[in-house]
């Protein structure tokens, strides 16, 4: 594809609890089983100290490869939420206005990262701060509250293979130019997620994505993928 990629770093990221919102959902907030692409780069944005109203210009698709694997089969909860009126009383005392939603989660989220960048210094900052364990913002899985922890699986060598048979793949796949053969025992799942944000927070791509509810590999012909040293197969989204 013209990338000039050879390795990429992978980690894990996880936590109790996931929100990651539907745009077209209001007053019971529904969640996507995993981070969109905007989203995970906000989450590699705060590792590395990008502000929020900068980072995503440094993630356009052109710049930056993610794909993203899940590890854990998808749970959702929903939890009950009182909001508040705080414009009129004067004192939080005198609140009588109260509205509850019931918003959607992502139960014991955990997955896994593969991240490369075209700016030689941005990859490198984050490979540092990775395999020290650091970060210059607290880490979050969509919401300030939901706090996430992540783990350095290491930078490997990453080549493109291409196949005219099905092949397994570890990540989640775009659905153009795939064709998922389903296997018995397997939960197919398609979302239509964000794929491209302008710093506006103004989507300007979608794509729709298929995933195992599981984390289980899908058998897809995809036509190439990649191959990662470390013996996974993926795609980037």
């Amino acid at each position: 594809m013209g990338w000039s990629m050879k390795t990429i770093l992978v980690f894990d990221l996880w936590g109790d609890l996931g929100h990651f919102k539907k745009p077209y959902t209001t007053t019971s907030p529904l969640s996507f089983a995993f981070p969109p692409r905007p989203t995970v780069a906000g989450i590699i944005s705060a590792i590395i100290g990008l502000g929020k109203k900068e980072y995503l210009r440094f993630f356009l698709k052109k710049d930056a490869h993610i794909a993203l694997r899940l590890m854990k089969p998808v749970k959702k909860t929903r939890i009950n939420h009182n909001l508040i009126d705080t414009d009129t009383p004067k004192s939080f005392s005198r609140i009588k206005q109260r509205t509850q939603v019931r918003a959607e989660y992502v139960k014991d989220a955990h997955y896994r990262i593969y991240f490369w960048h075209n700016d030689n210094h941005l990859f490198q900052r984050l490979r540092n701060l990775l395999q020290n364990h650091e970060s210059v913002y607290t880490l979050s899985l969509g919401l300030s509250g939901l706090l996430a922890n992540f783990s350095y699986l290491g930078e490997f060598e990453i080549r493109n293979a291409t196949s005219k048979s099905d092949v397994l793949i570890d990540s989640i796949i775009p659905e153009e130019g795939a064709t998922v053969t389903f296997e018995p025992g397997k939960e197919y799942f398609s979302a239509n997620i964000p794929v491209e944000m302008e710093t506006d927070r103004i989507v300007t791509e979608y794509g729709t994505v298929i995933y195992e509810r599981n984390g289980r590999p899908i058998l897809a012909r995809t036509g190439s993928h990649f191959e990662v040293a470390n013996g996974e197969r993926i795609l980037f989204i």
